[in-house]
């Protein structure tokens, strides 16, 4: 399998409608934490990685985090975000199919060239 981090697809109306309320420094940390844990494989972040994630204090975190916890599940001490762990599962899925439809392609695409090229040799001089 591919090292490469599957395309997100975003939608920016459901990103609009889930952070119109946040302030414009909230939104911006926001969606650099779903980004970054895009990229870790959803992997969440730990409260104390996320001020040096940011490139802010951890006075600023403070006031920055009551805004966007709830956007976040934090009962297991990290800041996942449920929709984020879904949508990767299925680009997940969407990409092995692709890479499954892919190996089909080329694997006719051989064989063809294969079967080409014995018949192309005439049966009788």
């Amino acid at each position: 399998m591919s090292t490469k981090v599957p395309c997100l697809h975003f939608f920016p109306s459901d990103h609009i409608a889930d952070t119109l309320h946040l302030s414009l420094e909230a939104q911006g940390c926001y969606i650099l934490i779903l980004f970054h844990t895009w990229n870790r494989r959803c992997k969440p972040f730990k409260e104390n990685e996320l001020t040096k994630l940011l490139h802010i204090t951890p006075k600023k975190w403070r006031k920055i985090s009551q805004e966007i916890e709830p956007l976040f599940d934090i009962s297991e001490g990290t800041f996942r975000q449920i929709r984020l762990e879904k949508t990767w599962k299925r680009a997940l899925e969407r990409s092995e199919k692709a890479r499954e439809a892919a190996q089909i392609r080329h694997e006719k695409k051989r064989n063809f060239k294969i079967t080409s090229i014995a018949n192309a040799v005439p049966k009788y001089y």
